[in-house]
């Protein structure tokens, strides 16, 4: 039994999955585990082990879990396998990412900006290249590579020599790449409509940064939207009283996606205007996820709002 992985209690931090298919999962986890005979240990959601290199490194347990939770129980092994696998050939990548740190005019093709919640980043925060995006967001400066995402260590700012912000540009550039989007699907959530951009890219929430483009005319009031996970994003630019129905819709599906995951990056809405990006936090409750808006976005939208409603 590897301790932190009893298949009969199943964490706080897994509570997305039922009983049985954190049994399946831990199980699963545990096997592979046996079956691969490297020494490991599990600190809360954190599993410590060497994948195909000499020193240990961290696995983030709740977005494997996320991974298998889309899937059947029967496949888990399967998911949890070629999981390890992919870690283990990211060896090359993260070769290749330290000669990049020598190389800035062959890195800037492969730089992007992928959105974590700044949580992630409480500690060691200065071994990467941050740029803040709201109270809770922050945008990681990385290298797209064939098989993984590594990110840019701060170290390598020196040997490029040039500023963080010219790196942060060339960035936005390469996101306006195809790759990096996806189709957009409107959603009726009840009289009104929802924009959502969902795909297999890890750089599709990171579309937030460039929201612009797809608000051809920005709203006066701007724009409410959401960073669920990675894969994710959801948007309604505020024109009438339809958009506090967008909102009550957004709040739960942006806490339910982030929920299951993978990539899990913020459960909260975010308010989009003039390029700005300002976080409307949700917390969630007993009965139901609750909304908690800032004074600003009460004064300048929601009473904006009612006031309309009234006059109509």
């Amino acid at each position: 039994m590897v301790p932190g992985l009893d298949p009969a209690a199943r964490p706080t931090w897994a509570r997305f999955m039922s009983a049985d298919e954190w049994h399946a999962f831990a199980r699963a986890l545990i096997g592979e585990l046996a079956r691969r005979g490297h020494p490991y240990r599990v600190d809360d959601a954190v599993l410590w082990g060497r994948w195909g290199g000499d020193e240990d490194e961290a696995l983030g347990l709740t977005n494997l879990a996320q991974l298998c939770h889309a899937s059947p129980p029967d496949t888990y092994a399967e998911v949890i396998s070629s999981h390890f696998d992919a870690l283990v050939a990211g060896r090359s990548d993260r070769a290749l990412a330290g000669q990049l740190g020598g190389d800035l005019t062959a890195a800037r093709p492969v730089l992007r900006l992928r959105l974590y919640s700044r949580d992630t980043f409480v500690e060691g925060a200065d071994q990467f290249v941050l740029r803040d995006v709201a109270d809770d967001l922050t945008a990681v400066l990385c290298y797209d590579l064939p098989s993984n995402v590594v990110t840019v260590t701060a170290d390598t700012l020196p040997r490029w020599g040039v500023p963080a912000d010219e790196l942060y540009y060339q960035a936005l550039a390469n996101q306006r790449r195809a790759e990096q989007r996806a189709a957009i699907e409107e959603i009726d959530v009840g009289g009104a409509i929802v924009r959502a951009m969902t795909g297999d890219s890890y750089f599709v929430a990171s579309n937030l940064l460039l929201l612009n483009d797809f608000v051809t005319d920005e709203p006066p009031l701007g724009v409410i939207a959401a960073v669920p996970n990675r894969h994710t994003l959801v948007w309604h630019p505020i024109i009438d009283g339809s958009a506090l129905r967008a909102l009550d819709a957004m709040v739960v599906m942006a806490a339910s996606l982030h929920a299951e995951g993978p990539g899990a990056i913020s459960p909260n809405l975010y308010w989009w205007k003039d390029g700005v990006v300002r976080t409307l936090p949700t917390r969630e409750t007993e009965e139901h996820y609750e909304f908690v808006p800032p004074d600003d976005f009460v004064d300048e939208v929601l009473e904006v709002l009612a006031e309309r409603a009234e006059m109509n």
